[in-house]
């Protein structure tokens, strides 16, 4: 169904690393998050949070995420799958990181998050195909 789920998040110089590698732990192990750092435009300090699942622990999360994001939410993501599965059968979407950090799940469009990353099983691999498995999915 999935080949892995990748996770990045983005740590500002005016956050602290530890709350989103918290954050970001409540979809994958501690140990599972590599650190890269950054600058950005101006020379700020940034650093990046990646994480990826394979397939099995990729089921797992979004078993889990169906039982914890909101109903309402969780449509509007499976209504939204035309614009979120590119051609590459990639499934896209934000967790909300401060959310995600009080121990709860939520999507979010907005920049400050969770990116996911979801690379779908399909073949031979076709966006159509993919987008049935991403229904499965959630």
């Amino acid at each position: 169904m999935i080949h892995r789920v990748t996770f990045r998040a983005f740590v500002a110089s005016t956050e602290e690393a530890e709350r989103v590698r918290e954050a970001l732990s409540l979809f994958v192990l501690n140990e599972a998050i590599s650190s890269t750092k950054a600058k950005g435009h101006y020379g700020n300090r940034i650093e990046i949070l990646d994480a990826t699942l394979n397939k099995k622990e990729g089921l797992a999360f979004f078993k889990k995420l169906k039982e914890e994001i909101p109903k309402l939410e969780m449509d509007r993501l499976c209504k939204e799958l035309p614009k979120r599965v590119d051609e590459e059968c990639q499934l896209h979407f934000r967790l909300d990181k401060q959310a995600a950090y009080k121990g709860e799940s939520h999507l979010t469009d907005f920049g400050d998050s969770i990116h996911v990353c979801t690379r779908i099983e399909s073949y031979p691999a076709r966006r159509e195909k993919a987008m049935k498995i991403a229904e499965a999915l959630l």
